[in-house]
């Protein structure tokens, strides 16, 4: 291992605390929640990147032990500060949730450190997953294997995103241009050595999402811009976006199923905002949906979008992809909110289909973190506190249910940040003191 050793303050020990309209319609671009809309034919065009090669010195440093400078941290033993109280177990609440207690809809527990705050977590398949989780400005790297996690890296500063498969790791967080990737060394199955070489960004802002679709294809997000690392490892280039960070563009999410199907999501402008979705499919990224407002303009306001794409109101917050082709995104708009089904076809054709959200009037950020569905189908959405469940939202009778984290009847007061999984019949959520996986469908 990295930087663990016997004790380390990340160790899980104990178990934690426990404890609440529709948009503008848009002319030819949206449907009722019960049909689809074809949006026209879209023109492919790859949008010219920028190919800027990191210059990092460090960018083949392997990571070891964590020297003192490196991140502001205290100690330099790279060892984390003591973050277990001997009360750990009382941090609060009203009851304790013993390991593999499991709630009526299936979300059993396992067994984490109850201050630790869960931000990011990739499932891998046998029913195995890696998260990373924060506390006091720090950040360990765990791994889910055998029924128990385990510390496998931790940095001075925090984590927020994590990808993975069978033997690579890839981290990225609040530390400017910080992404790292862990290679699993040998089949030792008791205890796995890894090794830790950073992938600096050239960019001052933190990395906001690290993504793959394979072990040559790793993507992250910083600056406005996509970035891709280079097969070798030798340095990133933009991928999409240009040489300079786009002053009026937020993106917020990226996500995929292959190297010819990968989404973003995001926005330009803030009131009103115009949503941009891209998709990246035969090599080459095409703008599906964009457009600018006139922020003085009538009311309700309208995006003009660009020539080959179709416009939106809205702040398209999360989304996640659901088959090849396919992505499912939770949106903000002027009046509500939606989910909406997007569908690119062969032909550059973009099907949509929309559900309004019943919820009135607000839908708090809190309770709109995290969005995965086995298929556009089964879809669950995690925020604060609960779980809500929608299926076959796209005809008539489809809707929402709470998918319960209940425990003796009370609600578990608690944000939860991630919810994602493989099949149906393995689902992780975690977030702050809890991480539960469900394996019944």
């Amino acid at each position: 291992m990295s930087s663990l050793e016997s004790g380390s303050a990340f160790e899980p020990s104990g178990r934690g605390k426990q404890g609440g309209s529709s948009l503008p319609s848009v002319p030819r671009r949206w449907t009722p929640p019960t049909r689809v809309h074809r949006a026209g034919l879209i023109a492919l065009g790859l949008l010219a990147a920028s190919a800027v090669v990191a210059a990092c010195a460090g960018s083949d440093e392997t990571l070891g032990t964590i020297p003192a400078d490196d991140g502001g941290g205290d100690g330099g033993d790279g060892a984390a500060p003591d973050l277990i109280d001997s009360d750990a177990a009382d941090a609060g609440g009203d009851s304790t949730i013993a390991k593999d207690a499991c709630s009526s809809a299936g979300w059993c527990a396992t067994d984490v450190d109850p201050k630790l705050s869960f931000d990011d977590l990739w499932p891998l398949p046998g029913g195995a997953a890696v998260a990373v989780a924060s506390r006091d400005g720090r950040s360990a790297v765990l791994l889910y294997e055998r029924s128990s996690w385990h510390v496998i890296h931790e940095v001075p500063f925090v984590l927020t995103s994590v990808w993975a498969d069978t033997a690579d790791i890839w981290i990225a967080g609040a530390d400017p241009g910080y992404v790292a990737h862990g290679r699993r060394q040998g089949n030792n199955g008791i205890d796995p050595e890894w090794n830790w070489t950073a992938h600096p960004l050239p960019v001052q802002t933190p990395v906001a999402v690290v993504r793959g679709t394979g072990e040559h294809e790793v993507y992250a997000l910083a600056d406005t811009r996509v970035w891709r690392l280079a097969e070798d490892g030798g340095g990133w280039a933009v991928d999409y976006g240009g040489d300079a960070p786009a002053p009026d563009m937020t993106f917020s999410s990226l996500s995929g199923t292959s190297k010819d199907d990968l989404w973003l999501t995001g926005h330009r402008g803030i009131f009103p905002p115009c949503a941009v979705v891209a998709h990246k499919t035969g090599g080459a990224w095409v703008t599906v949906i964009d457009g600018t407002a006139d922020p003085w303009g009538p009311w309700p306001p309208v995006c003009e979008p660009p020539e080959g794409a179709v416009s939106l109101v809205a702040y398209p917050n999360i989304a996640t992809a659901t088959a090849p082709n396919e992505l499912v995104t939770f949106a903000e708009g002027i009046d509500g909110y939606i989910v909406a089904r997007m569908r690119h076809l062969p032909d550059g054709g973009l099907d949509i289909a929309q559900h309004d959200m019943p919820f009135d009037p607000q839908i708090p950020i809190r309770d709109r973190r995290s969005i995965w569905g086995a298929s556009a189908d089964d879809l669950y959405l995690a925020g604060f506190s609960k779980v809500r469940r929608g299926r076959n939202l796209w005809a008539d009778g489809g809707g929402w249910e709470i998918s319960t984290v209940a425990f003796e009847g009370l609600p578990l007061s608690t944000q939860f940040h991630v919810v994602r999984g493989t099949r149906s019949d393995d689902v992780w959520l975690a977030g702050e003191s809890y991480v539960f996986h469900k394996t019944i469908d």
